[in-house]
């Protein structure tokens, strides 16, 4: 509905559902726990699915949606032309030209699942996140988390390789450009139109009133934003700078992939490596590499290690956000520039920098919202003094969703406001045409 067809004021629900796609993945766990109660499920996979299912339902349709968009439009007119209707030509021919999409969609939403301990935690339910992290915390040794991390490793990594040229191609830059083929909805298109609206605003609204259910005082509230502001700004600053350095490397690595076989490989298997490991074993391998004596230790026991973990948790995600800009850019605009006498330093900054620098940007504001909603690797790293709002969300929902913890997903839900309207500047003329 929202990408394939002429449904009235798709490009507003698209905007909606970015901006619940940028929720961390606590306020949704929040919000469907303040619907329940929490002791009655306990230890229950289905709500754990649930859960991740609803925060992830906004990035799936977007991927699946970009997907659509790609489809060339002459597939379809050629079966419209011989006879297939709309519905026909829609499941017939985009849906399965946009497989890739599909296919990339669920491996992402089990990439999430099963890396993240966020929600887990919280019910009990003991996943090869939960696992890495209660071996850890019980026995205070590496080699019992590494251990049961691998089998995950080895298949999210293996299914990631195969998938290495897809995420690290850049094609969809220039077809996103052009826009889909529309279908005409017709009697139905009103009725389709505030279907789907309806639908997009439950997912935005949803979240917001379950969680100011919670909130009966104005004054407790107000007193519980003042009190949280401090988590909020350790998280905004943690997410900048973490968004600076990755969205920063990101350029590199990615250009030299695109220019060079020998990383394109060696980008692949970084990827795939650090996309399926369990983010606590990320946190572990940090503490085992800087918790000693001497400036590491310093490093260690400041609001750095918080920066460090972001980065190196979300820059593959940089990496792959920024590929498509960087392959976008003509290997001939820079074999000139290099015959006219401009040496590596001078290519960058004259040629890449600006041809990069959109993508660069909407690269660093997904690490600050993704950092924002870290915890895995926060739990484990931060330093005292330096609590980020997961954290806090984190030892306050095991008491129950009160009134702090639900001002905490509020205002924590009100934090990606800023990113998200940076990334639909950026993105105005591709994904919301």
């Amino acid at each position: 509905v929202l990408f394939k067809t002429d449904a009235v004021g798709r490009t507003v629900m698209i905007a909606l559902l970015l901006l619940v796609a940028l929720f961390p993945l606590f306020v949704t766990g929040g919000a469907v726990l303040g619907a329940f109660r929490r002791d009655l499920w306990l230890e229950s996979t289905l709500l754990a699915g649930v859960i991740h299912g609803l925060a992830h339902l906004p990035v799936a349709t977007l991927i699946i949606g970009v997907g659509l968009r790609l489809v060339p439009a002459e597939y379809e007119e050629a079966a419209l032309l011989e006879g297939a209707g709309a519905l026909r030509t829609l499941l017939r021919v985009s849906l399965r030209t946009a497989w890739p999409a599909v296919a990339g969609a669920v491996l992402l939403v089990l990439l999430w699942t099963w890396t993240d301990n966020t929600i887990t935690d919280v019910l009990l339910v003991r996943t090869f996140a939960e696992e890495v992290y209660t071996q850890y915390a019980l026995r205070g040794r590496p080699c019992e988390p590494a251990a049961v991390a691998w089998p995950q490793v080895l298949i999210f990594g293996a299914l990631l390789w195969t998938a290495r040229k897809g995420l690290l191609h850049g094609s969809w830059a220039e077809a996103a450009v052009a826009g889909p083929r529309l279908f005409r909805l017709g009697v139905w298109r009103w009725p389709v139109s505030l279907a789907g609206g309806a639908f997009v605003l439950a997912l935005v609204a949803a979240p917001v009133l379950s969680l100011s259910r919670r909130i009966e005082n104005f004054g407790e509230a107000a007193a519980n934003v003042r009190l949280f502001a401090p988590h909020i700004a350790v998280s905004a600053v943690t997410g900048l700078g973490a968004g600076l350095i990755a969205a920063g490397l990101a350029v590199g690595l990615a250009w030299q992939a695109a220019r060079n076989r020998g990383w394109r490989v060696a980008l692949g298997l970084y990827l795939a490596v650090m996309l399926a490991l369990p983010a606590p074993v990320l946190a572990i391998g940090l503490i085992v590499l800087l918790n000693r004596p001497g400036w590491v230790g310093e490093v260690y026991g400041s609001p750095v290690i918080l920066v460090m973990a972001c980065a190196i948790r979300f820059l593959p995600v940089a990496v792959i956000a920024v590929a498509p800009a960087v392959r976008a850019v003509p290997i001939e605009r820079e074999m000139a520039a290099r015959v006219d006498g401009c040496g590596t330093a001078g290519l960058w900054w004259r040629i890449i920098r600006p041809a990069c620098t959109p993508a660069a940007v909407g690269a660093a504001f997904l690490v600050v919202v993704l950092s924002l909603g870290e915890l895995p690797c926060a739990v484990l790293v931060c330093p005292p003094g330096y609590e980020p709002v997961s954290v806090r969300f984190n030892s306050l929902i095991h008491y129950g969703l009160y009134a702090d913890s639900a001002t905490l997903c509020l205002m924590s839900a009100g934090a990606v406001v800023v990113p998200w309207l940076v990334l639909l500047i950026l993105l105005r003329g591709r994904l919301l045409r």
